[in-house]
C-alpha cells in the first residue's frame, strides 16, 4: 500500500512539474507571439500617401511620370535607403556590382553596408538604362502593376490598399515616404 501511494504521489509530482513546465512554455510562447505582433514598421514607414497617375510606360505595362514630391531625389540618401535593412533594404534581394566594387575587406562597416546582396530578385545593375524614372518609380510604389504577369514577392513600397498579413501597428502607413521613393529612384536612374 504505501508503495502505491509513493508511486502516486510521484507520479502527481511528475505530472505537476511537466504541467508547470508546460505553463511556462505556453507563457514564453505568448509574449513571442506578442513581441512580433508589435514589432514596428519599417524606418521608413509614413502614414502620407502621395497622390500619384499610373500611366502606360515605355517599356513596362504601368508608369508613375510625374516624382510623387516637389523636392528631387538625392542619389546618395537612395543609396542609404537601398542598403538599408531598416528602410528599403533592396539588397536583401537584388545584386548591384555597383556597390560590391566599394566593398573594402578590411572595413568592418564597408562590408556591412555593401557587402551583403541577395539573389531572389534580379540584379539591378543597369536598370537606370533599362527603365525611364516613371517606369523606376512605378516599380517601386507598386511593383505588381509593373509586372501584372510576374510572380514577384517584392512588396509594394508606397500602397496602402490590397496588402495582405499587415501588422496591426503598420495598418494605414505606407512602407516608405514618398521623399525615399524618389531618393531610390534617383539612385537607380545612376546605374546604366
Amino acid at each position: 500500500m504505501k508503495l502505491a501511494v509513493r508511486i502516486i504521489c510521484i507520479g502527481a509530482l511528475a505530472c505537476a512539474l511537466i504541467a508547470g513546465g508546460f505553463a511556462d512554455a505556453l507563457a514564453q510562447r505568448k509574449k513571442r507571439v506578442k513581441k512580433a505582433r508589435s514589432l514596428s514598421c519599417s524606418a521608413g514607414a509614413t502614414t502620407h500617401l502621395a497622390r500619384y497617375k499610373v500611366e502606360k510606360g515605355e517599356a513596362l505595362p504601368a508608369a508613375i511620370a510625374k516624382p510623387l514630391t516637389r523636392k528631387p531625389g538625392n542619389a546618395v540618401r537612395g543609396l542609404e535607403a537601398v542598403s538599408n535593412p531598416g528602410k528599403g533594404n533592396c539588397l536583401a534581394c537584388h545584386h548591384v556590382a555597383k556597390l560590391l566594387a566599394k566593398v573594402d575587406e578590411s572595413d568592418p562597416e564597408s562590408v556591412k553596408t555593401y557587402g551583403d546582396h541577395g539573389e531572389v530578385g534580379p540584379p539591378l545593375n543597369g536598370v537606370g538604362g533599362r527603365y525611364s524614372q516613371g517606369e523606376l518609380r512605378m516599380i517601386i510604389v507598386d511593383p505588381k502593376q509593373a509586372f501584372p504577369d510576374a510572380d514577384t514577392i517584392m512588396p509594394a513600397y508606397h500602397r496602402r490598399k490590397g496588402l495582405k498579413n499587415v501588422a496591426a501597428s503598420c495598418r494605414n502607413r505606407v512602407m516608405l515616404s514618398a521623399q525615399t521613393v524618389e531618393d531610390i529612384v534617383a539612385f537607380l536612374e545612376q546605374l546604366k
